[in-house]
């Protein structure tokens, strides 16, 4: 009787609602970021899960000072870079609450877009097996394109029509994460996602969110079209070894990728600050 007691007990203080957010180097937005989460969440349940993930900036610092006023906000520190994905589910593992989601970090998704997403999977008639993700508007013509190339290519290679693929936020049950055995760690982490959810028989359904420019740092996939290029080859090869192959049989060539992948970047990132 003790035990289910204090079983009961740990359940009803886990929040409704867990909100991860991967954050590299953002030391400058992080304030204004989780005052609006405070504003935006007023009513509802939730923890939010700042990943500072790998971070050379004063981030560790900032989200110090921030976690003694926010008592909503916890942090969780990975000391070396695995890439985007990996951050994700680095949070999303230890998540408490019985949804589960994850955002930018930038401010370029609004932080009510969450809480939106929230209220249209209780109402979706089968939360238990919907994933809510976001749709974006008001981006450029060239980013609209190539999103819409890479919803064609998922499409075929995957078999299964997927919009809108980057769009935060993502928010679902977390009864999903269960199946989440072959993560990616890097930008294929999302579109992992959206097809282990289609192949356990889930509906996913969209919100529409606004897409403004980023209001500090800059992005690392598309800072060059160069990069840009790279993150597209890929994408487009991943999909099609997880179309082909399934995600249980793409460690091997996913992990030389992904070595060869962070070299680049680095080299990159080196030859803009010289």
């Amino acid at each position: 009787m003790c035990g289910q007691s204090q079983l009961q007990a740990a359940c009803d203080a886990c929040p409704e609602l867990s909100i991860v957010l991967p954050c590299y180097n953002e030391a400058k937005g992080l304030e204004a970021l989780v005052r609006r989460f405070a504003e935006a969440g007023a009513g509802y349940d939730f923890e939010l899960i700042l990943v500072d993930n790998g971070s050379k900036d004063r981030t560790p610092e900032v989200l110090a000072g921030l976690l003694t006023r926010f008592r909503f906000a916890r942090s969780i520190r990975v000391e070396v870079n695995q890439g985007y994905g990996h951050g994700i589910f680095t949070g999303l593992r230890q998540a408490r609450g019985q949804i589960v989601s994850w955002s930018h970090a930038d401010l370029q998704t609004d932080p009510g877009d969450v809480f939106r997403a929230l209220e249209v999977l209780k109402g979706s008639g089968l939360p238990a097996q919907t994933l809510v993700k976001g749709h974006r508007y008001g981006r450029r013509a060239s980013e609209r394109f190539i999103s819409w190339g890479m919803q064609v290519v998922a499409t075929v290679l995957l078999r299964s029509r997927l919009k809108e693929i980057n769009a935060q936020p993502k928010l679902f049950g977390r009864e999903l994460l269960s199946a989440l055995t072959h993560a990616p760690i890097d930008f294929n982490f999302d579109v992992y996602v959206l097809h282990e959810a289609r192949r356990q028989g889930w509906q996913v359904r969209s919100i529409p969110v606004a897409f403004p420019p980023r209001q500090y740092g800059q992005s690392n996939w598309a800072a060059t079209w160069r990069s840009k290029l790279r993150t597209i080859l890929r994408s487009v090869k991943y999909m099609l070894r997880l179309g082909v192959l399934g995600a249980e049989c793409d460690n091997s060539m996913r992990a030389a990728d992904e070595r060869a992948f962070c070299q680049a970047s680095t080299a990159e990132e080196a030859s803009r600050a010289a």
